[in-house]
């Protein structure tokens, strides 16, 4: 992403919400938010006036249910931002049910068994390249004529859903666009009493870590019950190594993983790791678990999204939680060269989609266009970053770390890609299953890269 580029979208939304869930899923039983029926009989309800259009159940042409499924993550500070979008779909659904399934994963792994016995939910996030698969398969609905029909693009600033096309010109799976960055967190508490400053660099990096782990300190917070946070740890410190295009440029063959600052990346992981960077356990260590760790002085730091921000708020530790400015991969002296190319934050396909199969697709595309809209709205409200045209002022103010991330953001000279977002499967398959290796001490960075090597070349079909 070019400054320019993120600097011309962030200036017109600054005063409003960010996008929550992407990485926080965990393995925490699915919870049910129902909207609850109200009115029986023949009743009608008119739509709101700053909602997209006529009550479908007034139309008379859609075939309406009593209950639907919304299958999304649910959890952490999305709890409240879904419920408080819930309040909203009641006004305008009054005789229909919500069931909200929470989402346990982010690379779509539920949703393709789901999809492969014809069980998908009526409504679902649909991450990444699951989008793709989904639409060669014909379980997602064409989402084009809701769209227009709601004028949800109108809603947001201009260009914002661009990104959510797919090749063949249509609209399968949408939401709001906003870049949200991977970020180190640390717990600022911890760090005074131990006498800690955040680090700029490589050198300044593993004295914290040490002092940490001397201290009885889980230096990292890492939930690697998913996968993707310890991958885009290593991406992190590929572009510390001065390679701003990280993961994304080995998907597209524009870098190789035997180049120098890959395996420069991977000494260093190794190194942290030997130093007791992770924490025993991490590999059945879920997000919400991850964050109590380190929102209650257990640990000292955790790699996360931006959306962490708003999780760190519903946790009561928005206060003692500040974020890495510096890339801690950096060597010293080079700290500036690498200064805002992030990780993660490059949007890509994927969003809310419908179930094409699903007997009430019609209807369910129209609550699908409220839910994303007013999702915005409740984003907004509650503090964090949004792409919404109409400017929002939060309910409460932002916390001092927050605010600080808020204006800089138009700061970022490029970003990466999130692991959900690449499509070559096999590849993500291996960076995923090798990384873990990585980060546990099964493999030095030498046997990391030459594996890595081998499956990418055969994922690429070189």
């Amino acid at each position: 992403m070019k400054k320019k580029a993120v600097a011309v979208m962030l200036s017109m939304v600054m005063a409003v919400g960010l996008l929550a869930g992407c990485g926080g899923g965990d393995d925490d039983t699915p919870k049910n938010n129902p909207v609850e029926k109200e009115n029986t009989g023949d009743e009608k309800t008119d739509q709101p006036e700053d909602g997209g259009g006529e009550d479908p159940a007034a139309s008379g042409e859609t075939k309406v249910p009593e209950e639907i499924t919304l299958y999304t993550y649910y959890a952490d500070a999305s709890i409240e931002v879904i419920d408080k979008t819930l309040e909203r779909l009641k006004e305008i659904y009054p005789d229909l049910t919500i069931n909200i399934e929470h989402r346990t994963d982010s690379d779509g792994a539920v949703l393709k068994t789901r999809a492969s016995v014809g069980e998908l939910p009526d409504i679902f996030e649909c991450t990444g390249s699951l989008t793709d698969i989904l639409i060669e398969s014909g379980d997602l609905a064409v989402l084009d004529d809701a769209m227009a029909a709601y004028d949800l693009q109108g809603k947001f600033i201009d260009g914002n859903f661009d990104i959510k096309k797919a090749p063949d010109g249509h609209y399968y799976a949408v939401d709001a666009t906003v870049p949200e960055v991977c970020l180190v967190f640390y717990n600022t508490e911890v760090f005074q009493n131990l006498g800690l400053e955040e680090p700029k660099n490589y050198d300044e990096f593993k004295e914290v870590v040490k002092t940490l782990a001397e201290n009885d300190i889980i230096p990292l917070a890492l939930f690697a019950q998913q996968r993707w946070p310890g991958l885009q740890m290593y991406d992190m410190a590929v572009i510390g190594q001065g390679q701003p295009l990280g993961l994304t440029g080995l998907e597209e063959g524009a870098t190789k993983i035997t180049d120098p600052e890959y395996l420069e990346a991977a000494k260093k992981v190794e190194e942290l790791v030997s130093l007791g960077l992770i924490g025993k356990g991490a590999l059945s260590t879920n997000a919400s678990q991850a964050f109590e760790l380190v929102g209650n002085d257990q640990a000292g730091m955790l790699i996360n999204g931006s959306w962490f921000f708003s999780d760190a708020v519903a946790g009561g530790w928005a206060d003692h939680i500040d974020y890495f400015e510096y890339n801690p991969f950096a060597d010293a002296g080079k700290e500036e060269e690498v200064h805002w190319h992030m990780s993660g934050g490059s949007v890509g396909p994927g969003g809310y989609a419908v179930s094409a199969k699903g007997e009430y697709a019609e209807f369910c595309k129209q609550v699908a266009m409220d839910f994303i809209y007013y999702r915005a709205i409740a984003q907004a409200e509650l503090g964090a970053v949004s792409v919404l045209r109409e400017v929002l002022e939060p309910e409460k103010p932002r916390a001092t770390s927050y605010q600080d991330y808020a204006d800089h953001v138009a700061d970022i000279k490029s970003t990466t890609k999130y692991e959900w977002s690449i499509a070559n499967q096999e590849m993500l398959m291996a960076l995923e299953e090798i990384s873990e290796l990585l980060n546990t001490g099964s493999y030095t960075a030498e046997q990391f890269i030459e594996e890595l090597d081998e499956r990418i070349t055969e994922a690429l079909g070189e």
